[in-house]
This record gives C-alpha cells, structure tokens and sequence, in this order.
C-alpha cells in the first residue's frame, strides 16, 4: 500500500514502496551507521519507538529502547525551555542586559540582551569553532570566553548566526538568576516534571545502574537474572567517527566543554515525551511564550526561519533541531498544526551526519504523504525543504560554492524562459557546478557520465507555494552508469559536500 492511502492509526506507513524499517536499514548502510533509534509521536500517543543496530562495537550491545545518546544541540532546545520558565518566575526578561548577570564579560559583550542570545543573534563568535577546543578537554569559565574573540561578528540584533557560545552563557545566566546549578534546574523543571527517566547529563551519566562496565571477556549481560534494575536497562550507546581504517571510537566529552549547549544525554523514547510537553502548558504556561519561542524573529526588517536553536523549513507548523557532535548525531521535527501532529525524532552513535532531515521527512511521508516532498524525485537526485524564495535559494547555493573554490558553470530560469515561449512554469531555477579534478576520473571510467556532469542543483516552488531545493546524488548516479567499486569513496565526498551546501543555502544564518 502506498503511504499516500495512510491515515491516522493504519499500520500500512510505507514511502514510495519502503517500509520505515527499510529508509532507516537503507540509510545505516549507505552511511555506515552501527546504530540509531526512531521514536514517532502522534500526538498525544508515542506510536513507535524501534532500535536498530549496535549501541557498542566491542561489547555487541543492541540499541534498544533505553539506550541514551548525546543529543549534542538538542540541549538547546531544554536551554530555551528554561529561560522561558524562568521568565514566566519573574526572575529576568529578555530584554535584561546580559552583563546584568555576567558582569566580567568582553566590553564589547555588555549592551547584549538575553532575547539576542536566544536568537542567535548577539555576534558572539562560537568557541567551538576556535581550532584549540576540543569536546574531550575541561574547560573553566574564563578558558571558554577565552576561546573567543571579543570582536563581534555583527551589531547584536541585525543578523542571526548560530553561536554555541550564545546557549552557553544562557546557561550561566540560569545558574545566576535561578540560584541553582543548571542541571539541578533543568531536572525539577523538565525532566522531573515530564517523568523522564533516561534523561541526564555528560557529568553525571556514570551513575546509570548498568553492566556496561562488569568487566566480562567477551562482555555479557547476567545481573538481570537476578536483579530488577538491570532488566531492560538503561545503557550509553557509544559513539563512533568514520576514519579511513573504518569506525572508530570518538573521545569522551567533558560536562564543561558542552554544558548548556550540548550536554544532554537522552533516549528516543524521553525526547518524544518532552516533545509532548512542548504542545502545552506543562512545560511554558503561557500562549506568548510559546508563541516566541517556537516563531520565526524578525531582525533588521527581515524574518529569520529559525529560533533557540530551532529551524522553520517552510512548511506551515514544522519546526526542526538537529545535535551534531564528536560520535553522536541526532534530529527531532514537529509538525505542528492540529491537522498533523506527527513528531519523528532520529538518535545515532555517529557522527557527522548531514541528512538525517531527509531521512526524518522520509519517515514522516509515510505516516502522511502530505508531510514529504510533492513533487516526484528523480532516483538519484535527494531533496529538502527551503524556507526562502527560489531566487535567493539558488542564489544562497551558488555564494557557498564559489566561496569554497568550486564553479558555477551556468544559472538557468526554466520559469523565464517557459514564459518568453507563452508559457506558464512555477519558479524553477538550476545551477550547474562542478569541479573538474574530481568528475574528470568519473568520465574516464565511463564517458557516458558525461551526460550528466557537471552536477545539478534545482530549487522549485510547489503548488502551494513551498520551496523545495533538490540536488544530485552521485552514489546513485554512479549505480545507473555502473562505475567500478573504487569510485564509491570519492562519490561518498561528493555526496557529503553537496549536501553540507544545501544544508547550509537553506539554513537560518543571515548571510552566506
């Protein structure tokens, strides 16, 4: 049955022919994942919660429906959460003055208000981007601001640029206007108050009662025979780089590294449940709250499709977050609007994961083909969601490209050109890119690839005015032209990189 027939409660949930266990097993092969976990929200119900693979290499443990992972930016989302609570306490504004709470910042620092760190709008560099910082390194609080530049990006409040600095010091200001430690805060008012029980942070993530560490060669689990506690446990996936020699264990991160912007550690199953709470009062009382939280800012005139770490794609109610880090890769998308209220979150021991968007969209297609994509893909072609017009989309596409080196061979109006002929095209517009050091050994092999290279990048606008941003997938091209095995590593890099530019043409960030 095709997805386009599913409904509210139909066990047929299949996309474009594949079951959901078939886009999550397809795409952990194509990406070399050892394991991941899906959870569906249907708001109110948690309809499904799966676990595929491996959560440790060495050990053979599964994934299964407790295993917590780093949910890296993620912990973004529980951040805002947060300042909202302590908002609707009485306990600061977001118009407060940051160095109302944080005296000793840079000068440069001190006319920036909460509401711009929320917004990712305040300039401050992002320490994660200085090429000394490393996730497995403590860090004290004048080493992270040390890490940065006291020179702002831009004027607090004209552009928005994602900074993990800005949640960090969110943080900070939680600590000092709560008078609690951050993780004591969060866990009363969030983990606590929505039952989670698989939820914690890097600092305290040794205290699972687990056999994780019970010294058994080969490891085995056994306490469970006796023991309760250990029956279905709740255990850490560990995380894994991809290196030449293949997956490799990344380095354990420090709490003071990550803190507040990434220092959560959750299961599938608990992110659905706080996602639940999201919808409501539970966690933020009142409507205006939310409303903020969860909508596009404007800045400088202009609307920003994306908020506390959250990105509006375009699609009316939807709203996504991805948490990206050393081992762990992880998505959670809302589809808000009473008509839907799908929630797909994506949990991998990993990382570098670019597209676990398409992936999630894929999945939520299934449910409700209205969810995915409208127009009919090419096989080897992948595409996602633009929240701008198709112009400034392909425009955004070809910036990032000629900033990296690469070259924009030609820009084609489909739409202005069907109209010169009497003709009525929605916005269609292609760029083709390329680099010839790498498609030359391509046509080399089979020069029938001619046909198809340089690559293409398309956006188009839909029926209902959605904007939508398609590019090659070289892996499947090369399948249709049946190129030799060894070609595959140089397509997976190609494939990476155009989908690092599309991610990055389609972001929230001002300027590109």
């Amino acid at each position: 049955m095709d997805s386009r027939h599913s409904g509210r409660g139909d066990f047929h949930t299949v996309y474009k022919g594949q079951s959901v266990d078939d886009l999550v097993i397809q795409y952990m092969e194509e990406n070399n994942v050892p394991g991941m976990v899906l959870s569906i929200v249907q708001a109110p119900h948690i309809t499904r919660i799966v676990g595929y693979g491996i959560a440790d290499i060495k050990t053979k443990r599964l994934v299964a429906t407790r295993t917590v992972f780093n949910v890296g930016q993620l912990t973004n989302a529980f951040t805002a959460v947060a300042i909202m609570q302590l908002k609707e306490e009485g306990k600061l504004y977001l118009d407060d003055l940051i160095s109302s709470y944080l005296p000793n910042l840079p000068a440069s620092w001190q006319s920036i208000t909460i509401k711009e760190l929320l917004t990712h709008s305040s300039g401050i560099p992002d320490y994660t981007q200085n090429t000394s910082f490393n996730y497995a390194n403590h860090y004290e609080p004048h080493q992270i601001i040390n890490l940065i530049s006291n020179t702002l990006l831009f004027q607090p409040g004209t552009q928005m640029q994602v900074s993990a600095t800005n949640h960090y010091l969110l943080g900070w200001i939680i600590e000092k206007s709560s008078g609690m430690s951050y993780q004591d805060y969060v866990t009363k008012n969030q983990i606590e108050r929505m039952g989670l029980k698989n939820t914690f942070f890097i600092d305290n993530i040794q205290s699972i009662p687990n056999e994780v560490n019970n010294g058994t060669n080969p490891f085995k689990h056994s306490e469970f025979l006796q023991n309760l506690v250990f029956v279905d446990p709740t255990e850490p996936a560990t995380g894994y780089e991809q290196s030449e020699n293949g997956l490799e264990a990344a380095a354990s991160m420090t709490w003071t590294s990550s803190f507040s912007n990434s220092g959560i550690v959750s299961s599938a199953e608990d992110i659905s449940i706080w996602d639940i709470g999201l919808a409501g009062t539970i966690l933020i009382k009142e409507p205006e709250n939310r409303s903020f939280l969860y909508g596009a800012p404007t800045l400088d005139g202009k609307v920003i499709p994306g908020n506390a770490g959250w990105f509006f794609p375009g699609h009316k109610g939807l709203m996504e977050i991805k948490g990206a880090l050393p081992g762990y890769s992880a998505f959670l998308s809302r589809f808000t609007d009473p008509k839907e209220l799908l929630c797909v979150t994506l949990l991998a021991n990993k990382g570098n994961l670019p597209d676990l968007d398409i992936l999630a969209r894929k999945i939520a297609a299934a449910f409700d083909i209205n969810l995915g994509v409208p127009q009919r893909e090419a096989f080897w072609s992948e595409t996602i969601q633009s929240p701008y017009s198709v112009k400034n989309t392909i425009e955004r596409v070809a910036n990032i490209i000629q900033k990296q080196g690469g070259t924009v061979f030609a820009h084609i109006d489909h739409a202005a050109e069907a109209k010169k002929t009497n003709q009525h095209l929605p916005d269609t517009e292609v760029v083709i890119i390329g680099n010839p050091a790498k498609g030359t050994a391509l046509m080399q092999e089979n020069a029938a690839f001619a046909l198809d290279l340089p690559l293409r990048i398309m956006a188009t606008q839909d029926r209902v005015g959605q904007v939508w941003l398609s590019f090659t997938d070289p892996v499947k091209l090369a399948k249709e032209y049946q190129l030799e095995v060894q070609q595959v590593p140089v397509l997976k890099k190609i494939l990476t990189a155009l989908q690092l530019v599309c991610e990055k043409a389609v972001s929230a960030q001002s300027t590109i």
